[in-house]
């Protein structure tokens, strides 16, 4: 991965470290990004088993893995 990219997980690594969990949408709000780019990395960082994601209803809830 480029080094963009990498930065790009890490803010929102922390970022939802940093909570009791969040939505794609908090994630893209919190940090000023599309939802689509925050989609994308939250399910990279899923796959790489460093969150986990809980569905509530309709909702995706992510948090950091522990």
């Amino acid at each position: 991965m480029q080094p963009r990219e990498e930065k790009a997980k890490q803010l929102i690594l922390k970022a939802v470290e940093n909570s009791r969990g969040m939505t794609i949408t908090e994630v893209a709000k919190k940090l000023n990004i599309h939802y689509t780019t925050a989609s994308k990395y939250l399910a990279v960082l899923e796959a790489e088993k460093k969150v986990v994601r809980r569905d509530i209803g309709m909702a995706k809830l992510f948090e950091v893995r522990r």
